[in-house]
C-alpha cells in the first residue's frame, strides 16, 4: 500500500485501511472503491493522507472488485438506499423502535428498575452498522419516512445525541449519559392520547396545551429511578430554551441542564426533518438556516455551532434541487453561512450564499 494526499486521489483507487477524521471517528471503510462522492466526503472532513492498495486504477478495479463500480449518473441519496448497508440498517432500526416501545411501556406500567446499559446497546450497534457519526446521518437523511413521534424519533434523538456529544469530544461517560437522555426523552408521550399523537391537522391550542404536559409527566415516571440525574433533567428540559422563552418552567441559560442542551438540538433537529402526520418533513438545509438565524438566542452557542459545522459535511457530495429547478451536487461548504453551499450544476458554479433569491428547496 501507498500514502496519497487527499489531492492527489483518484476515482477507481481502494483504500487498503479505514480513513479517519481528526477527532478519530470513522470517515469510510478499508476496501472502499473511491469514486467522486467518496473523494469529496475525505476531503471535507480535512483527512489529508490516506492509504491506497498498490497500483489499484479504476481499470484494475473493474476487473478486480467484487461488483461494478458505482454509477456516478445516480444521485448519492438513491445510492445510499440501494446499497446493503441501507437495508440493514433500515431493517434493524424499524425492529430496535418497536422494541424499544416495549421497553418503554415497560417502564410505565412497572416498578422494575431502568438498565441503562441495556436501554443503549441497540444505539451503538446502529451506530457501528451506518460507519461511525461520519455515516449515521447518510442513513438518517434517508430514512426519514416515518411520522412515529415516539419510539422511531426517541431512537433518532439518540443517535443524533450521541453523535454531537462525540463531535464535543465528551468523555465515553457522558456520551452514554446523552444517548439514554435521548431514548427517555419522550416517555411522557407513552400517557399522550393516541387521537392527538395522530392527528393529521394542527394542534387546536387546548390540545397544545395537553400535548405540552408529556415532559412533567414523563419526568413523574422516571424521577424516583436510580438513573443519572442529567437523563431525568432532560426529560422534563428538553423544550426549553436559552432566552426563556420554552417549557414548562421558562428557564434559561445556566439553568438549563447541560445534557438537555444537547438533546434539544437534537430533538427539533430530527422533529423538523421527519414525516409527521400533518407536514412532510422539511429539507435540512431549511432547518439549518432556521438555526443560523435564530439559534444563538435559543440554544447552547457550543452544542449548536458543533452540531452545525459537522452536520453540513455530511451533505457534500448529495445532490439537490434548487428553488429554481435546478439540480447540482454539493462541492463546498461556505463557512460564513452554512445553509448556503457551493453547488455544481453541470458545468457551472453556483455560489448560493452571492444568490439571495435561490436556495435548497430538496435533498435528491
Amino acid at each position: 500500500m501507498k500514502l496519497v494526499t487527499a489531492s492527489n486521489l483518484k476515482i477507481g483507487m481502494v483504500l487498503a485501511s479505514n480513513v479517519y477524521s481528526l477527532d478519530d471517528q470513522l470517515v469510510m471503510k478499508k476496501g472502499t472503491v473511491l469514486d467522486e462522492d467518496s473523494i469529496q466526503k475525505i476531503k471535507s472532513f480535512s483527512v489529508y493522507n490516506v492509504f491506497i492498495e498498490e497500483g489499484s486504477n479504476k481499470s484494475e478495479v473493474s476487473q478486480s472488485h467484487e461488483g461494478p463500480l458505482p454509477d456516478l449518473t445516480i444521485p448519492y441519496s438513491q445510492r445510499i438506499k440501494e446499497s446493503p448497508e441501507f437495508a440493514t440498517f433500515k431493517a434493524d432500526i424499524e425492529k430496535n423502535a418497536d422494541a424499544l416501545k416495549n421497553k418503554l411501556q415497560y417502564i410505565v406500567n412497572s416498578d422494575i428498575p431502568v438498565n441503562i446499559d441495556s436501554l443503549i446497546d441497540p444505539v451503538y450497534t446502529l451506530l457501528e452498522e451506518a460507519g461511525g457519526t461520519s455515516g449515521i446521518f447518510d442513513m438518517l437523511n434517508n430514512l426519514h419516512i416515518y411520522n412515529d413521534e415516539v419510539y422511531m424519533h426517541s431512537l433518532n434523538v439518540a443517535l443524533i445525541g450521541n453523535t454531537i456529544a462525540r463531535w464535543m469530544r465528551l468523555k465515553e461517560s457522558q456520551i452514554e449519559i446523552v444517548t439514554a437522555a435521548g431514548l427517555l426523552h419522550d416517555i411522557g408521550k407513552t400517557l399522550m392520547p393516541e387521537d392527538l399523537l395522530n392527528k393529521n391537522v394542527p394542534l387546536t391550542e387546548y390540545e397544545e396545551k395537553i400535548m405540552r404536559t408529556h415532559v412533567t409527566r414523563g419526568y413523574e415516571i422516571i424521577k424516583d429511578q436510580k438513573i443519572d440525574e442529567h437523563i431525568k433533567n432532560s426529560v422534563i428540559m428538553h423544550h426549553e430554551r436559552l432566552d426563556g422563552s420554552g417549557y414548562p418552567f421558562r428557564l434559561s441559560g445556566n439553568r438549563i441542564d447541560e445534557v438537555a442542551k444537547i438533546i434539544m438540538v437534537a430533538n427539533v433537529y430530527d422533529d423538523l426533518t421527519s414525516m409527521r402526520n400533518n407536514r412532510k418533513p422539511l429539507c435540512p438545509f431549511k432547518v439549518i438556516e432556521a438555526f443560523e438565524d435564530e439559534g444563538l438566542r435559543k440554544y447552547d452557542p457550543d452544542v449548536l455551532m458543533t452540531f452545525l459545522s459537522h452536520i453540513v459535511n455530511t451533505f457534500i457530495a448529495n445532490r439537490v434541487r434548487l428553488s429554481n429547478g435546478l439540480e447540482g451536487d454539493i462541492v463546498f461548504i461556505n463557512p460564513d453561512h452554512l445553509s448556503k453551499p457551493l453547488v455544481k450544476v453541470k458545468d457551472k458554479y453556483i455560489d448560493l450564499n452571492q444568490s439571495d433569491n435561490l436556495f435548497i428547496e430538496e435533498i435528491i
